[in-house]
């Protein structure tokens, strides 16, 4: 078929712009949906951050509950209105002590539940452990506090009917949601004499969801609305509501949606997903809340407006398609230009390609032709001669080459996890100054004035015990302060050559005469030759004893803990593995471990700050601390620090 250079021109404009468009239009499809995905699901796991932190002020709220009726036992009036005989006197006392604590209801029981006095009218007499289990629990001895269904004829006069829900149903009828704590009172040979209850109807406005939206999400607004909201569900019906409409009256109330009724109520399992609200959607998680008898009495929901984040979604779509626009218009005249230019020279080489074609690279196309043909047989001659080079240097390339993507891959995303760890630990650094700053002083004044009262205190007095346990307490407290800012404290490194290994055995003889080393067998392998690393000795002592006592605690004082020194990197640094004999730590938690106040230990017994400060003493020395291991087979920590020789110029 004779060549025809028009018809060569269409069918190749043709061909890439069928191409480039179905390839084009693939690409923008798939980057549309990625980037829809990527961004509802941010707003996802956003909604369920917030929950987490809206379930951690709920329980906040039980503890700050718990705490004031702790404080209100230890008063001696409280003892003696127990014998009070006035039932006008000791109501009006009761309802000083819950105006003064913002509480809804209160009371006193004696020691065998019986309600003696309480805020409400003609409670006396009344079995008040069979109305809340927490006066139950309390009457044995033990303190305790919850989320109950509290009854009608404990709260006294209703809530305006806004704020509460429909008395006509069943859970309406029952009673009205609350967080109640109960506190015994004890006679002086220890025994219970009675019991203190008070509780805050979640039902009424500003108890609970009005702080919640506070904290989460205060200032928030998008086209005139609140982006938030934060409600409180007694079983299916809406009892609290943050959120205010454009008008700025209240929204109207709603009911569980059918599929968060079905997990929330029916499976008791937390629920993520779509929402309405006055014909609004949000992005809307769920959480059950329980009574202390583990029944699932209500719902706490937090949710945000879909349209924050749906219109930042379409915003980027239209831009990536206004952009992909734009690319094609400009490579398809492009295109169309440099095929023209092209193809009049061709025909004239249409034969000597034909070998070329066959895979025959040793045949050149003759060069002594003229002008623009002559320029571009030259061309296509270079062209063959990197093609045999390429061709050679691909099938070299091509054998190391998926092991040379594994280990950039993999150096990446090390990379990435240590500029995020850095980033998370340098936020929440400012976060925990700020906190330790303004709870110190608080804390300093507590300590102080309750030492001096207990020295002025007998020591037959039975509010002794209580007072050494408020100062037990507060100096846990601030413990935890110190480290706080122990951690958020940006600390001067006073960098010169220090011998490591001389550093470990220090550390080694600060801890080895301990009691709860007296069962742990050390084994250390310190490398004779270790260059020097050039650190501040103070800092990295403080860094291997955080390490060693947190793997002594691991194996709960019993085992076998392996120090091990070396150089690596062609000596550039140096490394010091700490391995234990613990039960290690789970692979979903080992990412964690050097989080603030992320412990695996029981609660009350480690602030989880140790690892953090120890990361960040680390990083300040431009070194690197990881930790590996996998259950049963116990962890080892691995802290590399930069040689004294490789921070010196060149």
């Amino acid at each position: 078929m004779p060549f025809s250079r028009s018809n060569l021109n269409v069918r190749l404009i043709f061909s890439y712009l069928l191409i480039l468009g179905v390839g084009g239009l693939v690409t923008s499809i798939v980057g549309s949906w990625i980037v829809s995905s990527t961004i509802m699901r941010q707003a996802r796991r956003s909604v369920d951050r917030d929950l987490s932190m809206a379930k951690t002020l709920y329980g906040q709220q039980l503890q700050v509950l718990l705490h004031r009726l702790h404080l209100a036992v230890t008063t001696p009036s409280l003892e003696r209105l127990l014998d009070e005989k006035d039932a006008a006197k000791a109501r009006a006392r009761l309802a000083l002590l819950s105006s003064e604590s913002s509480l809804d209801f209160a009371g006193l029981t004696d020691a065998q539940g019986r309600i003696r006095h309480a805020t409400a009218e003609r409670l006396q007499g009344e079995d008040g452990s069979a109305a809340l289990s927490v006066v139950a629990a309390a009457m044995s001895g033990r303190p305790a506090a919850g989320t109950e269904i509290a009854p009608l004829r404990l709260l006294g006069a209703d809530e305006p009917a806004q704020r509460r829900p429909d008395t006509s149903t069943e859970a309406g009828a029952e009673g009205r949601l609350a967080l109640v704590a109960a506190v015994p009172l004890r006679t002086a040979d220890g025994s219970v004499s009675g019991v203190l209850y008070a509780g805050v109807r979640l039902d009424r406005p500003g108890a609970l969801a009005d702080p919640i939206w506070e904290l989460l999400f205060r200032g928030d607004r998008y086209e005139g609305r609140e982006t938030g909201v934060v409600m409180l569900f007694q079983q299916n019906h809406q009892i609290a509501l943050s959120t205010r409409s454009l008008t700025g009256e209240p929204t109207q109330s709603a009911s569980l949606p059918a599929s968060a009724h079905t997990a929330t109520l029916g499976r008791g399992e937390g629920y993520l997903g779509r929402a309405l609200l006055e014909g609004e959607p949000y992005i809307s998680a769920y959480s059950p809340l329980r009574d202390p008898g583990g029944r699932i009495v209500g719902v706490l929901q937090v949710g945000v407006l879909e349209r924050v984040y749906s219109s930042i979604r379409d915003r980027v779509i239209l831009s990536f398609f206004g952009i992909a626009t734009v690319g094609f218009i400009f490579i398809l005249a492009t295109t169309y230009y440099i095929i023209r230019s092209i193809t009049q020279p061709i025909g004239q080489m249409v034969a000597a390609t034909h070998n070329i074609a066959a895979g025959r690279f040793d045949q050149e196309v003759p060069a002594g032709l003229p002008g623009e043909v002559g320029l571009l047989a030259e061309s296509f001659n270079t062209m063959l001669h990197s093609l045999r080079q390429m061709k050679a240097d691909l099938e070299e390339w091509g054998r190391t080459l998926e092991e040379k993507v594994e280990h950039r891959t993999q150096e990446l995303i090390s990379m990435q996890a240590r500029v995020a760890q850095s980033e998370r630990l340098a936020s929440l650094g400012m976060l925990a100054a700020g906190v330790a700053h303004e709870v110190n002083n608080p804390l300093g004044g507590i300590l102080a004035l309750t030492a001096l009262t207990l020295e002025d205190m007998p020591r037959e007095d039975p509010n002794r015990e209580n007072l050494e346990e408020v100062i037990k307490q507060t100096a846990r407290c601030r413990d935890i302060v110190k480290g706080l800012l122990e951690f958020s404290r940006e600390s001067e490194i006073t960098a010169e050559p220090v011998d490591l290994n001389k550093i470990l055995q220090e550390t080694l003889s600060l801890v080895a005469r301990q009691a709860h080393f007296f069962n742990i067998i050390v084994t250390s392998r310190f490398h004779p030759g270790l260059p020097p690393v050039m650190a501040d000795g103070s800092q990295l002592q403080q860094v291997f004893l955080n390490v060693i006592i947190n793997a002594v605690q691991a194996m709960e004082e019993k085992g076998s803990l392996e120090i091990t020194t070396r150089p690596c990197s062609e000596n550039r640094f140096v490394e010091a593995l700490i391995s234990d004999s613990g039960p290690g730590i789970p692979p979903e938690k080992i990412d964690h471990i050097f989080d603030p106040f992320f412990t695996t230990k029981p609660s009350g017994q480690g602030t989880g700050l140790g690892l953090s400060i120890a990361y960040g003493i680390v990083r300040k020395h431009g070194g690197m601390i990881t930790a590996s291991g996998s259950l049963g087979q116990g962890t080892t920590f691995t802290i590399r620090i930069p040689a004294a020789l490789s921070q010196q110029p060149a």
